[in-house]
């Protein structure tokens, strides 16, 4: 009797090994996003759409419904349908990268390194569980299909220094090339206290002062918050007649286009309840506006506008304040990203800083030694056209010509 136990043991330790091994076995699916997506009858929709519900980290811009209303809109789109690559362990999918095609440049003249056909990382980072078993695996199917497809690239963009995806990256697990085409940027967000007057506690004695005489300027003006889908359709009339009188106009081109997508998009935001966009009025003109969006915890401040005519009384900071404001009595985000790019209201607002921006997986290959020494020329003479015009103290006056109000 005393001999069974030792003779029935290493089975038992085996099959045990075994089924542990089957347990967290992961397989990966490479899917096209076609039709069946659209009307959700396809089982890997719904795969997708349980992975985006159980991660407490995603976005609002990594919902399916979501990714499908862009794709829906999108030329290329219709072309060139995207990917989604799953996952999965158990029958379950635990993980999810959605690859939708994008172009950048165009222009021959320049070589075949400025003529680039690749992906773009839908929300800007892998969707699910965060074991790095099953992000490592995700990684190496990107990899493997852009190599596939033959690719240049994969986009994620704005993304942090401290963000999973950047990390998973810099371990090197895979042969990608990670590229940052420009330099990162300052980015700043406010980690928001319980009550208002803990973080007004921040500022000393003079910069509330000044924040009190530049919220007096504009005191006889409302301040609308927009987050139910019937308050769309004026929303976007009035943030694009501001978006006409915007610096941004100038120099990037209308940023409101107040079209059928814009209303779906904001719409469907607004029927998850994650749309938080603001307007200012001035009696019955509108001044001022914010879009964004808040999910899990996170506001994101995505597009701002004013009318320069105001821009004397500093209507970008009188929002901000007021949004600060009504945060405070509803709905309070634990943090307010003010995305990348430097200013000064962001930095005086601001309570945590860290980089952002844009980094580009590169398979590899001459091509991408191609790609990485064009865009580093170019950035280049781009630095250097910046340092002579700062040693001309002509830079500083630049920005202000382009973004006065936001001092």
């Amino acid at each position: 009797m005393t001999d069974a136990p030792t003779e029935i043991m290493p089975t038992l330790t085996a099959d045990l090994a075994k089924t542990a091994d089957t347990r967290t076995e992961l397989t990966v699916g490479i899917h096209t996003i076609d039709e069946s997506f659209h009307r959700h009858f396809a089982s890997e929709y719904w795969g997708w759409r349980a992975v985006f519900e159980n991660d407490p980290h995603a976005r609002i811009t990594q919902h399916p419904d979501l990714v499908l209303t862009e794709l829906s809109f999108s030329r290329e789109a219709e072309h060139h349908p995207p990917t989604l690559i799953t996952c999965t362990e158990q029958s379950k999918v635990v993980g999810a990268a959605i690859l939708v095609q994008k172009s950048i440049g165009g222009e021959k003249k320049f070589g075949p390194a400025w003529n680039l056909k690749g992906y773009r990382l839908a929300g800007n980072r892998l969707l699910g569980n965060s074991d790095a078993r099953v992000q490592k695996q995700l990684l190496e199917a990107i990899s493997t299909h852009l190599k596939s497809t033959k690719a240049d690239f994969l986009l994620a963009e704005d993304v942090e220094t401290n963000d999973p995806l950047l990390e998973l990256v810099n371990q090197g697990t895979h042969d990608l090339q990670l590229f940052k085409p420009v330099p990162f940027q300052t980015r700043h967000k406010i980690e928001l206290p319980e009550t208002h007057d803990e973080y007004w506690k921040k500022f000393n004695s003079a910069t509330r002062g000044k924040i009190k005489r530049k919220t007096k300027l504009l005191s006889d003006c409302r301040v609308e918050r927009i987050t139910r889908p019937f308050q769309i359709p004026e929303f976007l009339n009035a943030a694009q007649q501001i978006s006409k009188q915007t610096w941004q106009n100038d120099l990037l081109g209308l940023r409101i286009q107040n079209d059928d997508f814009e209303l779906q998009l904001f719409t469907f935001l607004a029927t998850q309840d994650a749309l938080r966009a603001y307007l200012v009025w001035d009696k019955d003109t509108p001044i001022s506006f914010c879009i964004g969006n808040q999910f899990n915890g996170v506001f994101n401040y995505e597009e701002v506008g004013y009318n320069r005519d105001y821009s004397k009384k500093s209507p970008g900071q009188y929002l901000v304040i007021k949004m600060l404001e009504d945060m405070y009595e509803h709905e309070r985000p634990a943090i307010f990203d003010f995305g990348g790019g430097h200013a000064d209201y962001k930095r005086m607002f601001g309570t945590q800083v860290s980089e952002s921006g844009n980094i580009w997986l590169l398979r590899p290959g001459l091509r991408s030694k191609m790609i990485m020494s064009y865009f580093n020329g170019r950035r280049a003479v781009t630095q250097y056209a910046r340092r002579t015009l700062d040693k001309l103290g002509l830079l500083d006056r630049l920005r202000k010509i382009t973004r006065r109000g936001l001092k």
